[in-house]
């Protein structure tokens, strides 16, 4: 049993043995390319044998050898499954050979053995006279290394290969080819880049520089019919080659391609059709050129791409608006959609929505309110509700056409016979446009009420009754006849006269405004006359001023505006306001009354004026009253801030004197000329007479109280002649006395006689009367005795006067500052005889009275 086991175990010894030279010697085993062809002018693929191991990794040795040398110029270790690889050349395939041959390396880093060199040929084993030069109409790589070279035949000589018409020195690659290293090759232009072997050769080639493609960034997808969608984005660099080399796009869904792409500029679009029921569409757009190729998914919900965009289908234009119809084409069944229009200028903004259909829809759109005889555009664009507007269509250009309007007012006359005079004025668009005649209509409620006639001018007046009466006014011109005015005349009016409101210009004119009227439905009119020609403006009815211009009126020139309301029964007056652009000083004069009331310290002043004159150049504001006495005095004014106050009393003045008193009327510019006159005052009676009366009571008070103390004066001892009176003092006083007293002049007695004795008394009896320290400044002379005389009075009977006894007083004062005279009696005529006093004489002698007594 031992023997057998032993046995065993040496037979299975052989066998591993066996078993490892089995395997080494499988190893070893020699691989070989089986197949070697170029792709194009750069890339190489090889294929080679596995040796049944085709699904283990395996790792190989490649080496890349060129010409027939076999300079080996590059050596690659790969590590695959497949037993395939692509090899790409910096120098064209067509220039020379190049051979390809693999090895395979173990796990234990054992190297196998060479296969054979598998090659492909180039042109250099052609016979041929002529040069050919690689590459040529290839696309090359923005930024790479590129070996271009030039095969000929070996009886040439080249040192040289150019590029982009410059020079390169030449690189020996075989004897029948030489090559120039490019590096960093720029972008070319549509036309591509030239090259050539020899300045003498006339073969010239082309090649074409870009760079790789972009992935698509930034896509849209949208539809605007829901039949077709669109989906687009831009590029960050437009394509430099044309022709053969331009870019290609393609769209794919779901693997297969769909649409169709193109671009323009930096813009690529690509369109596909929608399919029916699906909502949600996951899309792969590529971008593609000679050096690859990029992609990018896509995903979008088509509800909300949906943009519709219309056709502007037709513009028709009249004289003050226009028709606008969008047309709408796509599959919009269950949608609403809103589509508006724009016009310019004035940015007009219409809207209309409708239910989407399956078919061609239209939207019309009426545009009011246009000028006549100008140029609009329109443009138009639609929604689907809830998303945002799709585009706006090109704008289109329309053109009002010419209008000839007729601006009717009226004038009312209701006396002898209700009378209607019409006014127009005629607007037209273009000059060249004609009127022949004016068509007039004048029509009433009832049948067979409408009359028109045909005339040439204005105004014109016509005949009308109490009741409401619709009048129309339209220009015949060459096209027919113009838009037709339309004026209602009410019914006979029997309203108030209107208040008027003043009003205030500026410079710039007049800006009115009144208070809106409730009735009125159609518009307001305002009327005024310059000149004694009645102009007029309408106002919408809901606007309630009017701006008017001020180079219409004049300053210094009163204009009354009346407003009307219009309503279905007519114009009716709502408002009447006057005013002045400017005011102005008065130019017109008041009148004063020249039978003024005059007292001894008044005068009341009367005059007339029409403050209220339209005439006048500003509203008159009152008056300004100018008192003076006299050219050289002081001048006295006074303001009346009412100009209906026509009367104005002066207080105060002096009695029997003249006054200056001047008169003008005011405006908020001015006072205006002045109107002059002289009034005197009248003397005061009432106090003459009680001065009068006042000296009577002063004078016999006196009187009696001298009589009663005469006899008490002369008994007055001298003892008391202390009572120093200074005689300056007293004589004023008794001069002024003197004054106030005799108010009555001695010529107001009818009868006087008057004798002077002169009664020598000694100077001690006078001294009483004379001041102590000065005896010369005596106050009283001497005492006159004036015996009584008689009073003739006339005898019928005998022819002769009679006489009545009659007591004289007389007092004589006399000054104190006299010098002395001599005691000699002063001659007299005979009736007044001077004393002869040496100490006292008289300035002045009082007047003396005569009274009956």
């Amino acid at each position: 049993m031992m023997f057998l086991y032993w046995i065993k175990m040496l037979m299975f010894l052989v066998l591993a043995k066996h078993v490892k030279s089995w395997n080494s010697a499988s190893d070893k085993v020699v691989l070989g390319i089986t197949k070697l062809e170029a792709l194009d002018m750069w890339r190489l693929k090889m294929e080679w044998n596995m040796n049944g191991e085709e699904h283990r990794n395996q790792t190989y040795e490649i080496q890349v050898g060129r010409t027939k040398n076999m300079d080996v110029i590059e050596t690659i270790s790969l590590n695959a499954v497949l037993n395939t690889m692509i090899w790409r050349s910096q120098m064209p395939l067509n220039c020379t050979d190049h051979s390809v041959r693999i090895r395979h390396i173990s796990h234990n880093s054992t190297l196998g053995s060479w296969s054979a060199w598998k090659t492909h040929y180039g042109d250099e084993n052609l016979s041929q006279s002529k040069f050919k030069m690689y590459p040529e109409q290839q696309v090359l790589k923005e930024g790479s290394t590129v070996l271009f070279c030039c095969v000929y035949s070996e009886d040439t000589n080249i040192t040289s290969l150019y590029f982009k018409n410059t020079p390169y020195e030449a690189i020996n690659i075989s004897p029948r080819v030489k090559a120039i290293r490019v590096e960093n090759i720029k972008a070319t232009t549509t036309w591509g880049v030239n090259s050539f072997c020899d300045e003498h050769d006339q073969k010239t080639v082309f090649n074409y520089v870009t760079f790789p493609p972009e992935k698509p960034q930034n896509i849209t997808c949208e539809t605007k019919d829901l039949r077709n969608v669109t989906c687009s984005w831009k590029v960050r660099r437009a394509p430099n080659l044309g022709k053969g080399f331009k870019r290609k796009y393609r769209l794919v869904i779901r693997d297969t391609e769909a649409g169709s792409c193109r671009s323009e500029g930096l813009l690529v679009s690509c369109i596909f059709e929608v399919i029916q029921h699906w909502v949600s569409y996951n899309i792969t757009l590529f971008e593609m050129n000679g050096l690859g190729q990029a992609s990018e998914q896509y995903v979008f919900n088509i509800t909300e791409r949906v943009f519709p965009f219309p056709e502007l289908s037709k513009v028709s234009a009249g004289v003050l608006d226009a028709m606008v119809v969008l047309r709408l084409n796509g599959n919009f069944e269950g949608l609403s959609i809103t589509c508006q229009i724009q016009v310019k200028p004035g940015e007009t903004i219409q809207e209309m929505q409708q239910k989407g259909s399956n078919v061609s829809q239209l939207y019309k759109f009426k545009i009011k309110e246009l000028q006549p005889s100008m140029n609009y555009t329109t443009r138009g664009r639609c929604a689907i509700q809830g998303n945002e507007w799709g585009k706006w269509t090109n704008h289109r250009a329309f053109f009002t056409g010419h209008l000839v309007t007729v601006d009717v007012w009226r004038q009312i006359r209701n006396h002898p016979n209700r009378t209607v005079t019409l006014l127009w004025h005629t607007v037209k668009t273009h000059r060249e446009l004609y009127i022949e005649a004016y068509e007039v209509c004048k029509s009433r409620e009832g049948p067979h009420r409408n009359v028109c006639i045909t005339v040439t001018q204005t105004p014109l007046n016509l005949t009308v009754d109490d009741h409401v009466i619709n009048i129309t006014v339209q220009a015949v011109i060459q096209a027919g006849l113009s838009v037709p005015s339309q004026i209602t005349i009410p019914s006979a009016y029997t309203g108030g006269v209107l208040e008027e409101k003043r009003i205030m210009g500026k410079a710039e004119g007049f800006q009115l405004s009144w208070m809106r009227d409730s009735t009125t439905t159609c518009d307001y009119i305002v009327e005024w006359y310059v000149l004694g020609v009645l102009h007029w403006r309408k106002v919408s009815a809901n606007q309630t001023n009017l701006t008017l211009e001020g180079s219409l009126f004049k300053p210094g020139v009163r204009y009354a505006f009346t407003v009307y309301g219009c309503n279905a029964e007519g114009n009716r007056p709502h408002e009447k306001q006057i005013g002045y652009l400017e005011e102005q000083k008065p130019s017109k004069f008041p009148t004063l009354d020249q039978n003024p009331t005059v007292t001894w310290s008044s005068v009341t002043l009367k005059w007339s004026f029409k403050e209220g004159d339209p005439s006048h150049t500003g509203f008159i504001t009152g008056y300004k009253i100018t008192r003076q006495k006299d050219f050289n005095s002081d001048i006295s004014t006074s303001f009346i801030d009412k100009p209906h106050i026509k009367s104005f009393t002066f207080s105060d003045l002096e009695e029997d004197q003249s006054y200056i008193f001047l008169l003008a009327a005011c405006t908020s510019a001015g006072c205006g000329p002045e109107t002059s006159a002289t009034f005197t005052t009248t003397k005061n009676y009432s106090l003459l007479l009680v001065k009068i009366s006042v000296s009577l009571l002063v004078l016999v008070a006196c009187c009696i109280c001298l009589c009663y103390f005469r006899k008490t004066l002369k008994g007055i001892p001298d003892k008391f002649s202390f009572l120093h009176l200074k005689a300056l003092d007293l004589d004023e006083d008794l001069y002024k006395a003197s004054e106030k007293i005799c108010s009555l002049k001695i010529e107001d007695c009818r009868w006087c006689d008057v004798e002077v004795l002169d009664l020598h008394t000694s100077l001690v009896q006078k001294s009483w009367l004379t001041g102590t320290e000065d005896p010369r400044h005596s106050f009283i002379a001497h005492k006159v005795k004036v015996p009584s005389f008689t009073k003739p009075s006339y005898q019928p009977t005998t022819g002769a006067w009679d006489g009545q006894n009659t007591n004289l007083i007389n007092f004589t004062y006399v000054s104190s500052g006299q010098r002395d005279l001599s005691e000699e009696t002063a001659k007299t005529d005979g009736k007044v005889q001077e004393p002869n006093n040496p100490g006292f004489i008289s300035d002045y002698v009082t007047q003396l009275c005569m009274h009956e007594l």
